[in-house]
């Protein structure tokens, strides 16, 4: 309770000397007729001071006014162009073939055909001659063709197949440049 009553105290306090604090300084003007003193043969001279009939005045200093100049961006010109641009390079086609990848069923190769830069075919072979990879081959190619990459769903129960076949796929996208 007593650091409450302190601290409203100082607050107080605080704010009457911030109100309290002028920070200007009334101007005084300069009489506008010169005084005279007056002398009486029989008394003795008393100055007399005749008032200002203008009112005194604080001017404030005037602020400057910021100048707002108004500019108009330059539009934009792109620099001139002596020579066309190259053109793109051209999109690879043909036929490529990956490296045999050992799984534990037998190697497993695949062969994808390209045309403009796009995986039109693709040919697993199942070099082991399995029967869970002859079965997994055919979907996987299809796979192939649709994710236009090596990122393809595995067949279930062919694991080591699928992997084997992303491999050499991979290696085959590769050498297509891709």
């Amino acid at each position: 309770m007593r650091r409450a009553v302190l601290a409203l105290g100082g607050t107080v306090a605080g704010l009457a000397a911030l109100f309290s604090y002028k920070t200007h300084v009334p101007t005084v003007t300069a009489l506008s007729t010169p005084v005279k003193p007056s002398v009486s043969p029989s008394a003795t001279p008393t100055p007399t001071i005749k008032p200002s009939t203008t009112k005194p005045t604080a001017t404030k200093p005037a602020k400057p006014k910021p100048t707002v100049t108004k500019t108009k961006a330059p539009a934009y010109t792109p620099p001139p162009t002596t020579q066309a641009p190259p053109p793109p390079p051209p999109k690879p086609s043909g036929t490529f073939t990956g490296q045999a990848v050992d799984t534990n069923y037998g190697p497993v190769q695949v062969q994808i055909t390209v045309s403009d830069g796009k995986i039109t075919q693709a040919n697993g072979d199942d070099m082991g001659g399995s029967s869970v990879g002859e079965d997994a081959i055919p979907q996987l190619n299809q796979e192939a063709v649709q994710a236009q990459s090596a990122h393809i769903q595995g067949v279930s129960g062919a694991t080591y197949t699928s992997e084997g076949y992303a491999q050499s796929l991979q290696q085959a996208i590769d050498a297509a440049h891709l």
